[in-house]
């Protein structure tokens, strides 16, 4: 007798194999990522140690201060404090503590304010190029994904096409600045623009499609820019973020969900996502992570050095042959590949010892993803071999196959 599978789930599990499992089967990445002649810059992964005071703050919140410090806690009110007043001064709104939902990371946040708002049949869009896992998670709530396309090459929304993706049974649109895979951050003037859509087709159906915004990159951006968040513009949103970027921490979970001030009936939707919460198993941090959250911003990664990176990495690109224009945020840099195969060029770069993300897992066929975590000695060492690779003239690479541009 075979198992009986959840339909959401074998939906979801197609999404996730048409995409990071594909990758992952396919490409040597599992059997080479531990090897130390490999140089990993597939995903956004720490390649060092982090910093000491970091250790030794969740060190200390895992020593007991009394006797029910490891009891259920859902929200930690200084650290929803901390995050209401933080947001406030970024934003210009004034958020309260109580708008501040505590989560296990975006991963789950993300979900949560999906289950907090969709049913089974409705649609969620997301935009292409995307994080990977957009999809899977959309399907495994029962909600059907639909991807709309943003501008290609400068990677901006077009807010044609998502306007021309609604449809009476859209719930919500999934939004992620800045972007990754693109590295882009979308501007003042495009958010506001999709505000205004939004609104005006909430009114005509009589109900809000949600905004749900991922943040997650929100504090790693480059060159002094601003990162508005589109929650300024509309008030049907949700701003998802985690600390795990801005700490480089992937394994240690926390972040929040936060309702900006402008949503009507605020009680009504912080209800619903607590129930979220509890039924998408105990979504909410670890107590230490909670109690440390008020001291983690003083641990976040340094951008010097990451935006010094994103420079050698363009440069080094165009001096092996590509087109290369820097990322405005994010880990991440998209490159275009000499020939439309992303896939056959990512298994050369093995070959040669790099490992890279191709672009079709992220919805860009035809780039590949490049992460900037790795040392700037590490670095060096990439360029040489990805140089090595472009010039090896067998059709998955070289000067040969035209020119080469990179997102912008």
């Amino acid at each position: 007798m075979s198992h009986r599978i959840s339909d959401h789930l074998t939906r979801a599990r197609e999404c996730y194999d048409r995409r990071l499992g594909r990758y992952l089967a396919n490409s040597s990445y599992l059997r080479k990522q531990a090897d130390p002649d490999v140089i990993d810059m597939a995903f956004g992964d720490p390649h060092g140690y982090p910093a000491e005071g970091l250790v030794a703050l969740l060190q200390d919140r895992l020593v007991p201060k009394s006797e029910d410090w490891f009891a259920y806690v859902r929200n930690h009110p200084p650290a929803q404090e901390r995050i209401a007043k933080m947001l406030a001064a970024e934003l210009c709104m004034p958020f309260v503590p109580a708008d501040i939902a505590l989560t296990n990371g975006a991963f789950a946040g993300l979900t949560v304010c999906l289950r907090s708002v969709c049913n089974p049949g409705d649609e969620v869009i997301y935009l292409n190029p995307s994080w990977f896992y957009y999809e899977p998670i959309i399907s495994s709530l029962g909600v059907v994904a639909r991807a709309v396309d943003v501008i290609p090459d400068i990677w901006g929304l077009d807010l044609s096409a998502i306007e021309a993706a609604i449809t009476p049974a859209t719930a919500a649109i999934v939004i992620n600045t800045p972007n990754n895979p693109t590295g882009v951050i979308y501007p003042a003037a495009q958010l506001a623009e999709l505000g205004a859509l939004l609104t005006a087709a909430a009114e005509r159906r009589g109900q809000p499609i949600y905004l749900i915004c991922d943040e997650a990159y929100r504090r790693i951006v480059f060159d002094g820019r601003e990162c508005p968040s589109p929650a300024q513009f509309y008030p049907f949103a949700f701003l998802v973020h985690t600390y795990t970027k801005t700490l480089l921490m992937p394994g240690e979970r926390i972040g929040y969900i936060a309702l900006p001030p402008t949503m009507p009936d605020r009680p009504a939707m912080r209800e619903a996502v607590a129930v979220a919460q509890l039924m998408t198993g105990w979504a909410f941090p670890n107590n230490s992570l909670a109690f440390a959250l008020d001291e983690l911003d003083q641990f976040a990664v340094p951008l010097g050095p990451i935006q010094r990176r994103r420079d050698l990495l363009a440069a080094g690109m165009r001096a092996a042959g590509y087109t290369a224009s820097p990322s405005q945020g994010t880990f991440y840099m998209l490159a275009k590949t000499p020939t439309p195969d992303d896939w056959i060029h990512t298994k050369l770069l093995e070959e040669h010892g790099v490992l890279a993300m191709p672009g079709s897992v992220l919805g860009a066929p035809g780039f590949i993803r490049l992460s900037l975590t790795i040392s700037d000695v590490t670095l060096a060492e990439a360029l040489r071999r990805i140089a090595a690779a472009y010039a090896v003239p067998d059709g998955a690479g070289g000067p040969q196959a035209g020119n080469v541009e990179c997102a912008r």
